[in-house]
Protein backbone atom coordinates (compact mmCIF):
# COMPACT_ATOMS: atom_id res chain seq x y z
CA UNK A 1 0.00 0.00 0.00
CA UNK A 2 2.81 2.41 0.82
CA UNK A 3 4.47 1.80 -2.56
CA UNK A 4 1.20 2.34 -4.38
CA UNK A 5 0.68 5.60 -2.51
CA UNK A 6 4.14 6.91 -3.29
CA UNK A 7 3.63 6.16 -6.98
CA UNK A 8 0.41 8.14 -7.10
CA UNK A 9 0.91 11.18 -9.39
CA UNK A 10 0.71 14.61 -7.73
CA UNK A 11 -2.52 16.55 -7.97
CA UNK A 12 -3.08 19.01 -10.80
CA UNK A 13 -2.77 21.87 -8.34
CA UNK A 14 0.57 20.52 -7.12
CA UNK A 15 1.80 20.13 -10.70
CA UNK A 16 0.72 23.69 -11.49
CA UNK A 17 2.41 25.21 -8.43
CA UNK A 18 5.69 23.36 -8.98
CA UNK A 19 5.92 24.27 -12.67
CA UNK A 20 4.89 27.86 -11.99
CA UNK A 21 7.61 28.19 -9.37
CA UNK A 22 10.17 26.81 -11.82
CA UNK A 23 9.01 29.31 -14.45
CA UNK A 24 9.27 32.19 -11.98
CA UNK A 25 12.81 31.13 -10.98
CA UNK A 26 13.78 31.03 -14.64
CA UNK A 27 12.33 34.49 -15.31
CA UNK A 28 14.10 35.98 -12.29
CA UNK A 29 17.49 34.99 -13.72
CA UNK A 30 17.20 38.12 -15.87
CA UNK A 31 16.21 40.59 -13.19
CA UNK A 32 16.62 43.77 -15.24
CA UNK A 33 14.43 42.43 -18.01
CA UNK A 34 11.92 41.22 -15.41
CA UNK A 35 11.66 44.65 -13.76
CA UNK A 36 11.49 46.60 -17.02
CA UNK A 37 8.81 44.28 -18.43
CA UNK A 38 6.73 44.63 -15.27
CA UNK A 39 7.10 48.43 -15.36
CA UNK A 40 6.06 48.43 -19.01
CA UNK A 41 2.91 46.53 -18.11
CA UNK A 42 2.12 49.07 -15.38
CA UNK A 43 2.58 51.95 -17.82
CA UNK A 44 0.31 50.30 -20.38
CA UNK A 45 -2.47 49.80 -17.82
CA UNK A 46 -2.00 53.34 -16.51
CA UNK A 47 -2.51 54.78 -19.99
CA UNK A 48 -5.66 52.69 -20.40
CA UNK A 49 -7.06 53.96 -17.09
CA UNK A 50 -6.15 57.53 -18.00
CA UNK A 51 -8.11 57.23 -21.23
CA UNK A 52 -11.18 56.02 -19.34
CA UNK A 53 -10.77 58.88 -16.88
CA UNK A 54 -10.52 61.47 -19.66
CA UNK A 55 -13.68 60.16 -21.31
CA UNK A 56 -15.68 60.21 -18.08
CA UNK A 57 -14.33 63.60 -16.98
CA UNK A 58 -15.03 65.17 -20.37
CA UNK A 59 -18.72 64.20 -20.19
CA UNK A 60 -19.07 64.71 -16.43
CA UNK A 61 -20.07 61.07 -16.06
CA UNK A 62 -21.50 58.31 -18.25
CA UNK A 63 -25.17 57.46 -18.06
CA UNK A 64 -25.39 58.76 -14.51
CA UNK A 65 -22.21 56.95 -13.40
CA UNK A 66 -19.64 59.29 -11.89
CA UNK A 67 -15.88 59.06 -12.21
CA UNK A 68 -15.43 57.12 -8.97
CA UNK A 69 -18.12 54.58 -9.88
CA UNK A 70 -16.73 54.00 -13.36
CA UNK A 71 -13.24 53.74 -11.87
CA UNK A 72 -14.56 51.06 -9.49
CA UNK A 73 -15.82 49.03 -12.45
CA UNK A 74 -12.39 49.47 -13.99
CA UNK A 75 -10.75 48.38 -10.73
CA UNK A 76 -12.60 45.06 -10.65
CA UNK A 77 -11.93 44.51 -14.33
CA UNK A 78 -8.25 45.47 -13.97
CA UNK A 79 -7.59 43.14 -11.04
CA UNK A 80 -9.51 40.30 -12.69
CA UNK A 81 -7.51 40.74 -15.87
CA UNK A 82 -4.28 40.79 -13.86
CA UNK A 83 -5.07 37.45 -12.23
CA UNK A 84 -6.08 36.07 -15.62
CA UNK A 85 -2.72 37.08 -17.08
CA UNK A 86 -0.96 35.45 -14.14
CA UNK A 87 -2.89 32.19 -14.49
CA UNK A 88 -3.45 31.91 -18.24
CA UNK A 89 -1.11 34.28 -20.03
CA UNK A 90 0.48 31.48 -22.05
CA UNK A 91 -2.76 30.69 -23.88
CA UNK A 92 -1.79 33.28 -26.50
CA UNK A 93 0.88 30.89 -27.79
CA UNK A 94 -1.42 27.85 -28.16
CA UNK A 95 -1.79 27.82 -31.94
CA UNK A 96 1.96 28.19 -32.48
CA UNK A 97 2.67 25.44 -29.95
CA UNK A 98 0.27 23.14 -31.83
CA UNK A 99 1.60 23.99 -35.29
CA UNK A 100 5.26 23.68 -34.30
CA UNK A 101 4.78 20.31 -32.62
CA UNK A 102 5.79 21.55 -29.19
CA UNK A 103 2.57 20.02 -27.87
CA UNK A 104 3.99 16.57 -28.67
CA UNK A 105 6.31 16.91 -25.69
CA UNK A 106 3.39 17.79 -23.42
CA UNK A 107 1.71 14.49 -24.31
CA UNK A 108 4.85 12.45 -23.60
CA UNK A 109 5.57 13.87 -20.14
CA UNK A 110 3.89 12.51 -16.99
CA UNK A 111 2.24 15.88 -16.34
CA UNK A 112 -1.18 17.08 -17.42
CA UNK A 113 -0.90 18.73 -20.88
CA UNK A 114 -3.11 21.68 -19.94
CA UNK A 115 -1.02 22.36 -16.83
CA UNK A 116 2.12 22.32 -18.99
CA UNK A 117 0.55 24.76 -21.43
CA UNK A 118 -0.49 27.20 -18.70
CA UNK A 119 2.94 27.08 -17.04
CA UNK A 120 5.02 26.91 -20.22
CA UNK A 121 6.70 30.17 -19.28
CA UNK A 122 6.14 32.67 -16.54
CA UNK A 123 4.18 35.68 -17.81
CA UNK A 124 6.32 38.50 -16.49
CA UNK A 125 3.83 41.21 -17.45
CA UNK A 126 1.45 39.61 -14.95
CA UNK A 127 3.52 41.04 -12.10
CA UNK A 128 3.01 44.58 -13.37
CA UNK A 129 -0.66 43.90 -14.05
CA UNK A 130 -1.15 42.55 -10.52
CA UNK A 131 0.61 45.48 -8.86
CA UNK A 132 -1.35 48.06 -10.84
CA UNK A 133 -4.65 46.21 -10.56
CA UNK A 134 -4.34 45.87 -6.78
CA UNK A 135 -3.58 49.58 -6.31
CA UNK A 136 -6.46 50.64 -8.54
CA UNK A 137 -8.92 48.28 -6.86
CA UNK A 138 -7.98 49.35 -3.33
CA UNK A 139 -8.18 53.08 -4.13
CA UNK A 140 -11.46 52.86 -6.04
CA UNK A 141 -13.02 50.57 -3.43
CA UNK A 142 -12.13 53.06 -0.69
CA UNK A 143 -13.50 56.00 -2.70
CA UNK A 144 -16.68 54.28 -3.91
CA UNK A 145 -19.96 54.95 -2.03
CA UNK A 146 -20.12 51.45 -0.54
CA UNK A 147 -20.71 50.46 3.08
CA UNK A 148 -17.99 47.87 3.51
CA UNK A 149 -18.92 44.90 5.65
CA UNK A 150 -17.67 41.36 5.87
CA UNK A 151 -20.17 40.33 3.19
CA UNK A 152 -19.33 43.10 0.73
CA UNK A 153 -15.57 42.55 1.12
CA UNK A 154 -16.02 38.81 0.60
CA UNK A 155 -18.21 39.39 -2.44
CA UNK A 156 -15.66 41.79 -3.94
CA UNK A 157 -12.89 39.19 -3.55
CA UNK A 158 -15.10 36.52 -5.10
CA UNK A 159 -16.04 38.91 -7.91
CA UNK A 160 -12.38 39.49 -8.77
CA UNK A 161 -11.66 35.76 -8.77
CA UNK A 162 -14.76 35.14 -10.86
CA UNK A 163 -13.69 37.85 -13.31
CA UNK A 164 -10.26 36.24 -13.69
CA UNK A 165 -11.52 32.71 -14.29
CA UNK A 166 -14.26 33.97 -16.62
CA UNK A 167 -11.75 35.69 -18.89
CA UNK A 168 -9.50 32.64 -18.70
CA UNK A 169 -12.47 30.43 -19.60
CA UNK A 170 -13.23 32.41 -22.75
CA UNK A 171 -9.58 32.44 -23.83
CA UNK A 172 -9.12 28.74 -23.03
CA UNK A 173 -12.17 27.76 -25.08
CA UNK A 174 -10.93 29.78 -28.05
CA UNK A 175 -7.40 28.40 -27.68
CA UNK A 176 -8.80 24.86 -27.76
CA UNK A 177 -9.95 25.49 -31.33
CA UNK A 178 -6.27 25.36 -32.32
CA UNK A 179 -6.49 21.58 -32.28
CA UNK A 180 -8.99 21.75 -35.16
CA UNK A 181 -8.28 25.06 -36.91
CA UNK A 182 -4.53 25.35 -36.15
CA UNK A 183 -5.12 29.09 -35.78
CA UNK A 184 -6.71 30.79 -32.78
CA UNK A 185 -4.69 33.99 -32.41
CA UNK A 186 -7.07 36.19 -34.50
CA UNK A 187 -10.02 35.08 -32.37
CA UNK A 188 -8.10 35.75 -29.17
CA UNK A 189 -7.18 39.22 -30.37
CA UNK A 190 -10.76 40.12 -31.28
CA UNK A 191 -12.16 38.93 -27.95
CA UNK A 192 -9.36 40.58 -26.00
CA UNK A 193 -10.09 43.86 -27.78
CA UNK A 194 -13.75 43.57 -26.83
CA UNK A 195 -12.79 43.01 -23.18
CA UNK A 196 -10.42 46.00 -23.30
CA UNK A 197 -12.88 48.30 -25.10
CA UNK A 198 -16.10 47.55 -23.21
CA UNK A 199 -14.85 46.04 -19.94
CA UNK A 200 -14.10 49.28 -18.05
CA UNK A 201 -17.56 50.80 -18.59
CA UNK A 202 -21.01 50.14 -17.08
CA UNK A 203 -22.77 48.17 -19.80
CA UNK A 204 -26.12 49.74 -18.95
CA UNK A 205 -25.05 52.86 -20.89
CA UNK A 206 -24.85 50.93 -24.16
CA UNK A 207 -27.79 50.02 -26.40
CA UNK A 208 -29.69 47.08 -24.98
CA UNK A 209 -28.78 44.84 -27.94
CA UNK A 210 -25.08 45.42 -27.28
CA UNK A 211 -25.55 44.80 -23.55
CA UNK A 212 -27.30 41.50 -24.24
CA UNK A 213 -24.56 40.41 -26.64
CA UNK A 214 -21.94 41.17 -23.98
CA UNK A 215 -23.94 39.14 -21.46
CA UNK A 216 -25.18 36.05 -23.25
CA UNK A 217 -22.86 35.70 -26.26
CA UNK A 218 -19.62 36.96 -24.76
CA UNK A 219 -20.18 37.01 -20.96
CA UNK A 220 -18.27 40.22 -20.30
CA UNK A 221 -20.99 41.67 -18.07
CA UNK A 222 -20.24 39.09 -15.36
CA UNK A 223 -16.57 40.12 -15.26
CA UNK A 224 -17.04 43.55 -13.69
CA UNK A 225 -20.27 45.41 -14.42
CA UNK A 226 -22.74 43.11 -12.64
CA UNK A 227 -20.65 42.75 -9.44
CA UNK A 228 -19.94 46.50 -9.40
CA UNK A 229 -23.63 47.35 -9.85
CA UNK A 230 -24.54 45.02 -6.97
CA UNK A 231 -21.93 46.50 -4.63
CA UNK A 232 -22.76 50.09 -5.60
CA UNK A 233 -26.47 49.50 -5.06
CA UNK A 234 -27.31 50.31 -8.68
CA UNK A 235 -29.32 47.13 -9.20
CA UNK A 236 -32.14 49.11 -10.86
CA UNK A 237 -29.87 49.36 -13.93
CA UNK A 238 -29.44 45.62 -14.27
CA UNK A 239 -30.99 44.13 -17.39
CA UNK A 240 -30.94 40.60 -15.95
CA UNK A 241 -32.55 39.21 -12.77
CA UNK A 242 -30.75 40.24 -9.59
CA UNK A 243 -29.93 36.64 -8.67
CA UNK A 244 -28.11 36.20 -11.97
CA UNK A 245 -25.98 39.28 -11.37
CA UNK A 246 -25.24 38.14 -7.81
CA UNK A 247 -24.11 34.79 -9.18
CA UNK A 248 -21.39 36.38 -11.35
CA UNK A 249 -18.46 34.77 -9.45
CA UNK A 250 -20.08 31.33 -9.64
CA UNK A 251 -20.80 31.79 -13.35
CA UNK A 252 -17.12 32.54 -13.95
CA UNK A 253 -16.09 29.32 -12.20
CA UNK A 254 -18.75 27.28 -14.01
CA UNK A 255 -17.63 28.61 -17.39
CA UNK A 256 -14.03 27.74 -16.60
CA UNK A 257 -14.98 24.16 -15.75
CA UNK A 258 -16.86 23.93 -19.06
CA UNK A 259 -13.88 25.43 -20.89
CA UNK A 260 -11.54 22.79 -19.42
CA UNK A 261 -13.93 20.05 -20.51
CA UNK A 262 -14.12 21.59 -23.99
CA UNK A 263 -10.31 21.83 -24.15
CA UNK A 264 -9.89 18.16 -23.30
CA UNK A 265 -12.45 17.11 -25.89
CA UNK A 266 -10.81 19.20 -28.58
CA UNK A 267 -7.47 17.70 -27.61
CA UNK A 268 -8.67 14.42 -29.13
CA UNK A 269 -8.38 16.06 -32.55
CA UNK A 270 -4.73 16.96 -32.12
CA UNK A 271 -2.54 15.65 -34.91
CA UNK A 272 1.22 15.99 -34.60
CA UNK A 273 2.70 18.03 -37.47
CA UNK A 274 5.30 15.28 -37.74
CA UNK A 275 2.64 12.75 -38.81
Amino acid sequence: MADAFTLRPPSLLRQYVVLLRIGLSSALQYRTDFVLTAIGAICYEAVSLAFVGVVVFAFGGIGGWGLVEVAFVYGIRSMGHALHSFLSGQLWATDRIVRDGEFDRYLLRPVDPLVQLLTRRFTVTAFGDLAFGLVVLVITAAAAPIAWTGWTVTYLILAVIGSAVLESAVMLALSALSFRLLVSMPLLRVVDQVFVTFGPYPLSVFPRAVAYLLTFLLPLAYAAFFPAAVLLGRTDELFVPLWLALASPAIGVALYVLAVIFFRRQLRHYASPGH
